[in-house]
């Protein structure tokens, strides 16, 4: 095998190990808060899109005290590391108005409010890099999206991909819509759907490796 389709192969089978350990972990974590927080309706949830400081008080509430390895790359708001991965996660803008975490092993990601409709329903979107600030720093290779969704106030779930990833039913839906990732800027969950639809295995025919 060349050097090329050995770092491919060895990709398909990191990535989809490292997506699972974040989807089961940030899982668990929001397990044990509603133990601790009771229903998310009673949950204080950004109301806000992109605002900094909702944002970052969700996680330290809800989330922090359940993670372990877990940093902030906020204190300064603006320094070279944060400002990077920032933009990184991004695609290349760094406004200042996401918060930045880091895992030990190396992965980070930053999140953002979707709908909300009165405390009822909603979601927050998670963009994660398994990476970090190493290469190729692009959707569906080696950044990914996930969405923790929550309904009448009962339960929150998280879910690969975006909210609208979860009206496409089929594998050939997924694969086409993964393969047209930017033709919607909700369709860059596609391919982590997809991940997890084949039992979290990155098969033959995915496009982006």
């Amino acid at each position: 095998m060349t050097l090329p389709s050995v770092i491919a192969d060895y990709k398909k089978k990191e990535i989809p190990v490292r997506l699972m350990k974040f989807y089961s972990t940030m899982q668990n974590a929001i397990n044990k808060a509603t133990v601790d927080h009771g229903q998310v309706k009673y949950w204080n949830f950004p109301t806000q899109q992109s605002d900094f400081e909702q944002t970052n008080d969700f996680v330290k509430t809800y989330l922090f005290p359940y993670l372990s390895g877990l940093k902030e790359c906020n204190s300064t708001g603006y320094s070279s590391f944060c400002s990077k991965i920032r933009k990184s996660l991004n695609e290349g803008n760094d406004t200042g108005s996401l918060p930045v975490y880091i895992f030990s092993d190396g992965s980070c990601f930053t999140m953002t409010t979707g709908g909300i409709a009165e405390g009822t329903s909603g979601n927050l979107h998670f963009t994660y890099d398994y990476n970090c600030l190493k290469k190729p720093n692009k959707f569906n290779q080696d950044i990914f999206v996930f969405f923790l969704y929550f309904k009448n106030g009962k339960s929150a779930k998280l879910y690969p991909g975006n909210y609208v990833t979860t009206g496409l039913k089929t594998r050939d839906e997924l694969l086409e819509s993964c393969k047209n990732h930017y033709s919607d800027a909700h369709h860059k969950g596609t391919c982590v759907t997809l991940i997890q639809y084949d039992g979290w295995e990155i098969k033959d025919d995915y496009p982006w490796l």
